[in-house]
């Protein structure tokens, strides 16, 4: 297995460490911590695995237009619904959190991955994960102005997250090769980060969001393990 999916995974055991202290500890900035580390991961393991000039590629064009749609959700609602973010998230652009679309960008990367460039496969990955973390983060992070039924959560976030998804990728395949190649780490991977996401909402007495999204995640990785058997690579 190659160094950038043995730091993949790396990455998630830590997380259950980190987990565990924020269990006994009840620090929030344990969980924002870990979100925050997955930032330089997301690049190490984009410029390992893909190469320098794609990373820089793909991170410049997903930052700029995650922190436009960003700019647009605070200011006019559209297209989640109407938001303001808490000062957690530490320096703002414009009402922006500078983090928020590096965040975007790695989710974005991992979904790209393991949707295989396609851009509606990886849209849906995208919502999926949003899915699970947007009722816990909107507990802290984030609040929304009219909560939605979905645990808090208004369904025109999800809505925003597709179509904002869309858009990305597409841009993003203007300017860079599809990856329509099958690697078995990537979808792996998104799947486990998925539920470390489940279990994050278990911590928190989110548990139907939990089930919800873990039965989503694992519907995800049967679907396309199956769609796409004799294409694995090891990778």
């Amino acid at each position: 297995m190659k160094s950038e999916w043995l730091i993949a995974y790396a990455y998630l055991a830590s997380g259950i460490l980190m987990l565990i202290a924020y269990i006994f500890t009840h620090i929030y900035d344990l969980s924002v911590f870990m979100e925050v580390i997955f930032i330089p991961f997301y690049f190490y393991h984009s410029i390992k695995f893909k190469g320098a000039n794609f990373t820089l590629k793909f991170f410049a064009a997903s930052y700029i237009l995650a922190f436009f749609i960003e700019f647009l959700g605070v200011h006019t609602g559209i297209p989640f619904g109407r938001y303001v973010y808490s000062t957690i998230l530490g320096p703002e652009l414009l009402r922006v959190p500078v983090a928020i679309p590096f965040l975007w960008s790695s989710l974005l990367y991992f979904s790209w991955l393991a949707g295989r460039g396609k851009i509606v496969t990886s849209s849906i990955l995208m919502v999926a994960m949003d899915l699970s973390f947007d009722p816990r983060f909107s507990m802290h992070l984030w609040h929304w102005v009219v909560p939605g039924i979905y645990f808090g959560v208004p369904l025109s976030n999800f809505a925003g997250w597709f179509i904002a998804s869309i858009l990305i990728f597409a841009v993003l395949l203007l300017i860079l090769p599809g990856d329509s190649k099958f690697s078995i780490n990537a979808l792996i991977f998104y799947t486990l980060l998925g539920l470390f996401q489940c279990i994050e909402d278990v911590v928190v007495a989110l548990y139907l969001p939990a089930l919800i999204s873990a039965v989503i995640f694992v519907c995800i990785f049967v679907v396309l393990y199956y769609f796409h058997p004799s294409s694995i690579r090891k990778n």
